[in-house]
């Protein structure tokens, strides 16, 4: 699925939608300043590589994009990508846990962190986590993009248990549910504000955040 075309398009789309809500949050983000830099959190496939690190220097070539993941293979194909295709950008690849970010990058050191699907791979003190980690990764100007499921309904709760299972018996991976109600909650008591807006999927939403002075 991260390799079809259908993906292609999809990313194309939410990384345009999620610089049009910053407008509803009363932000400009500074894709063209000089120093900008950003993260892609969780990779999941070259393929998303190659679009994120697309529509960052279609904008401002200068831009410092780094790129973690957990997974080993994840990491070597991106490499492998930016070597081969990519290599007059300044692409940082690195395998490192998520909540161990603050290891490798400075505190106000990001302009944007992007992710998709990526909020779901911890459960709720963890997340609490990671938004702390974020919060301090961010500089004054700082915003995050993200799409994930919430469940909302008896249905959804429903589908999220089926998916749930299934990601563990087939791919051998534990995720976690989550409400609106409680992702705004984590937002709100993390230091952001933010706007939350759909996406083709009803149960998969896209928030968008930008640190709190």
């Amino acid at each position: 699925m991260l390799k079809t075309r259908i993906f292609k398009r999809y990313l194309r789309w939410a990384y345009k939608k999620g610089a049009e809500d910053l407008v509803k949050l009363n932000f400009k983000p500074g894709f063209k300043k000089e120093d900008f830099t950003c993260l892609l959190c969780g990779v999941g496939s070259e393929q998303t590589a190659n679009e994120f690190i697309r529509f960052v220097t279609n904008r401002n070539p200068r831009a410092k994009i780094w790129i973690i993941d957990l997974g080993e293979k994840q990491v070597t194909a991106v490499k492998k990508l930016v070597k081969e295709r990519l290599a007059k950008f300044d692409v940082n690849i690195r395998r490192v846990n998520a909540l161990e970010l603050n290891k490798l990058l400075p505190e106000a050191s990001l302009d944007w962190i992007e992710t998709d699907g990526f909020l779901e791979y911890f459960d709720r003190q963890s997340l609490k986590r990671l938004l702390t980690i974020w919060h301090g990764l961010l500089n004054a100007d700082g915003f995050i993009t993200t799409r994930d499921f919430v469940s909302s309904s008896r249905i959804t709760i429903t589908t999220d248990a089926f998916r749930i299972w299934l990601a563990k018996r087939w791919l051998g991976v534990s995720l976690f549910r989550h409400t609106k109600k409680e992702l705004v909650s984590l937002f709100k008591s993390s230091g952001f504000n933010f706007v939350v807006g759909p996406t083709p999927l009803p149960t998969y939403k896209r928030f968008t955040l930008v640190k709190r002075s």
